[in-house]
């Protein structure tokens, strides 16, 4: 026995508390690319005692079936030799990570942008909802619904600034191959950059489609 292997004539057997070592080692890796606080992960049940493989390249890959975090998951294991797959199977995993979180410092109301929160160490995982990375920028978020002091931001209860908000003023520049035009329009719907939306013209009477390309800023190519 070596590292979890024993080896047959052609062919080697992995143990599971091998298996369980690479699996752990594989979902922390996964887990650091969201979260930098305390990450622990445990395999708590695997399904088979030994795995019989042929010898070659073993590469052994694992994945939260669930974005979700919680304390008890499934992780879905596979095992490749040579980059072909020899099997794959469930496993019960215990996993904790304590990070900080967003938290609210006062009341945020529906549509306001998030300026009044804090970073606070929590334990996470026990939190079902989806939480913001460690790349989020509160600045161009606003809340979908009034948050209270002290609440942990989730995904779900926020959403991005929109580029352009309805019924705000922009300018529309209607461009050909020769020239372009710019006139001031009324946004009737709202959107991010790169989306199109429907602009009003009150002096002209018409609505037009537009590609957003900056704050209140919408493109008309003629």
């Amino acid at each position: 026995m070596l590292l979890g292997f024993a080896l047959e004539a052609n062919c080697a057997v992995l143990d599971s508390q091998f298996i369980a070592e690479e699996v752990k080692k594989e979902l922390i890796s996964q887990l650091q690319q969201n979260y930098s606080g305390e990450i622990e992960v445990n395999v708590k049940y695997l399904p088979y005692k030994s795995v019989k493989i042929p010898n070659g390249n073993l590469k052994i890959k694992a994945e939260l079936k669930s974005d979700s975090l919680n304390s008890q998951s499934i992780a879905k294991v596979s095992i490749y030799v040579n980059n072909t797959k020899i099997k794959s199977f469930g496993a019960k995993i215990v996993i904790r990570i304590k990070d900080k979180v967003w938290v609210a410092k006062d009341w945020i109301k529906r549509g306001q942008s998030l300026t009044c929160l804090t970073l606070e160490e929590k334990e996470i995982t026990s939190v079902s909802e989806n939480l913001p990375g460690k790349d989020f920028l509160p600045r161009i978020y606003r809340a979908r619904r009034n948050i209270k002091p002290g609440e942990v931001i989730k995904l779900k209860n926020i959403e991005k600034i929109p580029t352009v908000v309805k019924n705000s003023p922009v300018s529309v520049t209607f461009k050909t191959s020769m020239v372009s035009v710019t006139i001031p329009c009324t946004a009737v719907t709202s959107g991010s950059t790169g989306d199109f939306i429907k602009v009003k013209s009150k002096k002209f009477r018409k609505n037009y489609i537009g590609k957003i390309i900056g704050k209140n800023l919408i493109l008309v190519n003629i």
